[in-house]
């Protein structure tokens, strides 16, 4: 099982964009640059071959303007984070990123857990467990 954490704020894929003159470019190569940049002292030796689930927890930071009651239960998972942007385009960045460091291709993922809270600091926590671990009465929840 491989734990670790990518310090920032989550941010979601971006589309890739054309200028006028039809060319494409890919906006998010910075996004993806620097969380390959924060993954790789976790990585293994060598992209894993088999079957894994990723299990990813972006924390969002509480708003400043928000009063401390609302903050305490923003921090306990009272109120939840149901703004943008969505859970599935911030874990479509990550697993793009970490294509060809942990795992050959993003195909190998046979179970994606996403969850989006508030957190003391903005962070995205990345589970990555390869399926020869998890026993054959688990790995069918999110946990």
């Amino acid at each position: 099982m491989y734990i670790f954490e990518i310090y920032g704020k989550p941010i979601p894929q971006k589309q890739t964009r054309f200028t006028r003159n039809g060319i494409a470019y890919d906006p998010g190569k910075k996004d993806r640059s620097f969380i390959e940049w924060q993954a790789k002292p976790h990585a293994p030796a060598i992209p894993l071959l088999g079957p894994i689930k990723l299990d990813l927890t972006f924390y969002f930071s509480v708003p400043k303007s928000t009063s401390i009651r609302k903050r305490t239960q923003m921090l306990n998972g009272v109120i939840h984070h149901i703004k943008k942007p969505d859970a599935d385009n911030c874990a479509y960045l990550i697993t793009n990123s970490l294509k060809k460091i942990f795992y050959r291709d993003d195909s190998q993922i046979i179970d994606l857990c996403i969850h989006k809270r508030y957190g003391q600091e903005p962070k995205t926590v990345v589970k990555i467990i390869p399926i020869e671990e998890i026993s054959p009465t688990q790995g069918d929840e999110c946990g």
